[in-house]
């Protein structure tokens, strides 16, 4: 299934609006020197599993790549997914702990 992750940067986050009306989204707060503190996802129940989270992940790290930030993973899902395997190279150089 695809997904149509969508990026508001007024609530700064990027979101998924499902058709039943619920929303998935990955909040973030944009820090001193272009760091995304990626803070929080959320996944409706009925979503869950379908990895929705991973590409709402994985649009924002896009986004940050496009426009020179680094990421805070502040957010248990993000930092598990930064490590793991399924990140790619250029994902975990956005990592800021690798940095410091």
């Amino acid at each position: 299934m695809a997904f149509r992750v969508e990026h508001c940067r007024k609530a700064t986050e990027f979101f998924i609006k499902f058709n039943n009306g619920s929303k998935a989204y990955l909040q973030y707060a944009e820090l001193p020197n272009r760091v995304l503190d990626f803070q929080h996802t959320v996944t409706p129940e009925d979503q869950q599993g379908k990895g929705v989270a991973r590409v709402l992940v994985k649009e924002g790290l896009k986004y940050a790549s496009d426009n020179k930030y680094l990421v805070q993973p502040t957010c248990w899902y993000v930092a598990k997914y930064l490590d793991g395997s399924s990140a790619t190279d250029e994902e975990k150089q956005l990592d800021i702990r690798h940095k410091l």
